[in-house]
């Protein structure tokens, strides 16, 4: 991949039923820390929430399994691939770390979501 996507090859902490952790606490269980993996999946919006520093979203895949994402990545999620009736969107995702938290971002460079989101006018 190109190296403006983050290049922080860093493991990211996922619970012991596969959901991936804002942070690596959990109050019961295992944490299994992983590499990261790219993924396809069409994801569900499933709710807004606050951290410490910063508002996050939580989307959920078809198992109903959690994937955080910060406002800054929400973005520009929403201005490449935009989010269909029902709160969707189908994408390749990557877990990754920024700041002190981990969350998905869509696994593309800048310049691809550039080239998406200036074919779409």
């Amino acid at each position: 991949m190109t190296a403006d996507l983050d290049d922080n090859t860093a493991l990211v902490p996922f619970d012991e039923f596969g959901n991936l952790l804002r942070a690596a606490w959990t109050p019961e269980g295992e944490i299994v820390w992983r590499a990261p993996e790219p993924f396809t999946a069409r994801l569900q919006l499933g709710q807004f929430a606050r951290g410490r520093a910063a508002g996050y979203v939580i989307w959920l895949d078809d198992a109903s399994r959690m994937f955080p994402m910060s406002m800054t990545e929400f973005v520009e999620t929403v201005r490449t691939v935009g989010v269909e009736p029902g709160g969707y969107t189908e994408a390749e995702w990557i877990a990754h770390r920024r700041g002190g938290a981990y969350g998905i971002q869509l696994y593309m460079s800048r310049r691809e979501r550039r080239r998406i989101r200036r074919s779409g006018d």
